[in-house]
């Protein structure tokens, strides 16, 4: 959505150097380590899948310049030619099946769960791959997105010093926290990026990230913020753009352990579906978005509007605090009960509104502060017993939800990578599976509807809002807001 343009406004003149502040960081310079939007949006700068997603989502040749499609389970790639990597070594079928079987081999490393239905992969010839799933996999393009191919031999200690990746830009310096620094590609195969360096000012605050724009060191920001849109609505020379978040924000139980240290009495109340109700009906969300200092929208269901497997015939949820505290009674906790409500920084705010609304039918929450690493060792752990946190489907698939963070939990079978609550439920788990071996999109579409029905009635979680990305840029330069929210700096272009 294009909010303001001046149409006074020159272009900006030619330079070699370009600034972006963002408002998150970079967790590893490996791309397979960290399944995090923030991550693989600033990762590809530098490495590339075999398909790529425009903005719409919609698949496109990246190092796989054509790909087919023999039988139900059996994909082949065709590489492109003339591919290198930044250290001058050329792109083969090896790199590609290396890439993919480190992935396979190792759970720890988050992006696993974009390849777990592959069955094999292997190399026939230097140029072409094959790629065979247990089962027919309908969205397998939009998973494959997510796999950005390495150099073969490189394992994580390598990845983790250095970044050899095909991508339009080489990794110049990082300063965790500060800054990353990226200088263009000249021997890169694809489109030469408008700009030959690039500078990214990382978590960002939204006053820093208007401070950046405002004294030019950043002419394009992104930065969620109300007071920042308020700030540079109706300036000469300011484009600013709003895109709907891919993640909708919910708040997560603990619903795989009876005892609940951070609870008054070590018993987890959670357990019992009344008290999830009761929680969902506690929480005026109309109102919490409209406290918010970010834009947002109410969250009706798991994931947002554009995502495939979204329900339109959906009603908003609920607000009635008095249904709340009857459940409450019911569940035996006439009183309410005393809890930890642990958010990182980012959610601190949305902690703050929904630890009042519960307070107003006896559910006293207090909210506690993680770091981004406190609270993933605390969430691995299985140590929260309540707590907000996010989940996107950039892949433009519902699936991405359930099997990511809503399918039973299994290290052995490589289900529910991301599933800390510990949910669990055969109907959703089979809803899922069939649905992952349906290739008929409107059956596909039922079934997701199904499983989002009986995951709403389990309250596995609460949906909270939807936030709306927002981003100013100085005009000059030509861009669109992505559907999956990746920012990458090459998409960045003057015009022709």
């Amino acid at each position: 959505l294009l909010l303001a343009v001046s149409a006074c406004a020159r272009p900006a003149p030619e330079e070699d150097s370009y600034g972006i502040s963002v408002p998150y960081d970079l967790a590893s310079l490996d791309p397979g380590e960290r399944n995090r939007l923030s991550d693989f949006s600033l990762l590809s700068n530098f490495y590339e899948p075999l398909v790529v997603t425009d903005a719409d989502l919609s698949p496109r040749p990246a190092l796989a310049a054509r790909w087919s499609n023999p039988d139900a389970l059996t994909w082949l790639f065709e590489l492109r030619p003339g591919v290198r990597f930044h250290d001058g070594g050329r792109l083969t079928a090896d790199d590609v099946v290396w890439t993919f079987e480190r992935l396979r081999a190792d759970p720890r490393l988050e992006m696993w769960g974009h390849v777990a239905a592959i069955e094999s992969v292997r190399a026939c010839g230097e140029a072409t791959v094959e790629i065979r799933t247990a089962a027919p996999v309908g969205i397998l393009l939009n998973k494959l997105r997510f796999v950005l191919i390495v150099r073969r031999g490189e394992d994580g200690a390598k990845l983790a010093e250095r970044v050899n990746g095909t991508g339009p830009y080489r990794l110049v310096s990082w300063t965790k926290g500060r800054t990353l620094l990226l200088r263009r590609n000249e021997d890169y195969w694809g489109t030469r990026p408008s700009f030959r360096e690039v500078r990214f000012l990382i978590d960002r605050t939204p006053g820093e990230a208007l401070e950046d724009f405002q004294s030019g060191r950043s002419p394009f920001i992104q930065s969620n913020a109300k007071s920042t849109e308020a700030a540079l609505r109706g300036q000469e020379g300011v484009v600013l753009r709003r895109n709907s978040s891919v993640s909708v924000k919910f708040l997560f139980f603990a619903l795989g352990r009876s005892t609940a240290r951070d609870v008054t009495g070590g018993r987890n109340p959670f357990l019992d579906v009344r008290v999830r109700r009761a929680v969902s009906a506690a929480i005026d969300r109309r109102e919490l978005v409209r406290r918010l200092s970010f834009p947002a929208t109410p969250a009706n269901q798991l994931v947002t509007p554009y995502i495939f497997g979204h329900d339109p015939s959906r009603k908003p949820l609920p607000y009635d605090p008095v249904e709340a505290r009857r459940l409450l009674a019911e569940a035996g906790f006439r009183d309410g009960f005393d809890l930890d409500l642990p958010a990182r920084g980012l959610y601190a705010e949305a902690a703050g509104y929904v630890a009042e609304m519960l307070g107003r039918v006896g559910i006293r929450a207090r909210v506690r502060s993680l770091t981004e690493s406190e609270w993933f060792r605390a969430a691995e752990n299985e140590e929260l017993t309540l707590t907000i946190s996010r989940f996107g489907c950039p892949t433009g698939d519902a699936s991405d939800f359930f099997d990511g963070a809503l399918q039973t939990w299994d290290p052995a079978r490589k289900t529910g990578q991301n599933n800390y609550s510990r949910y669990s439920n055969p109907l959703v788990d089979e809803l899922m599976r069939t649905a992952g071996r349906t290739l008929e999109m409107s059956r596909r579409r039922e079934l997701l509807v199904r499983a989002t029905a009986r995951a709403m009635e389990d309250v596995a979680v609460v949906p909270l809002f939807i936030d709306q990305e927002l981003y100013a840029h100085r005009p000059g330069v030509e861009w669109r807001p992505r559907n999956d929210n990746f920012l990458i700096a090459s998409e960045i272009r003057r015009p022709r």
